[in-house]
């Protein structure tokens, strides 16, 4: 099992004129990489998470429509 720290090489395909931008202004093009990458993984994760639990949140804000939230009687902050 590899730990987030380990690396692997793979080979990515960036424009000629980004990489070039990015040689000259020092950029690490493979943290930056690596970054975009992760991003996308939580973001894709995220979605795919939403649409696997949409039936049960529609169903929970459903209830909570027709019951209210629980223990609202015992809520300080009450906005409204």
């Amino acid at each position: 099992m590899r730990t987030t720290s380990e690396k692997q090489r793979t080979n990515v395909t960036l424009t000629a004129r980004n990489l070039t931008a990015a040689r000259e202004l020092g950029l690490n093009v493979s943290a930056i990489s690596d970054a975009a990458v992760g991003a996308a993984v939580r973001a894709a994760q995220a979605e795919a998470w939403a649409e696997e639990n949409a039936a049960a949140l529609s169903d929970r804000r459903a209830w909570i429509e027709a019951n209210g939230t629980p223990l609202a009687d015992l809520q300080v902050l009450k906005l409204g």
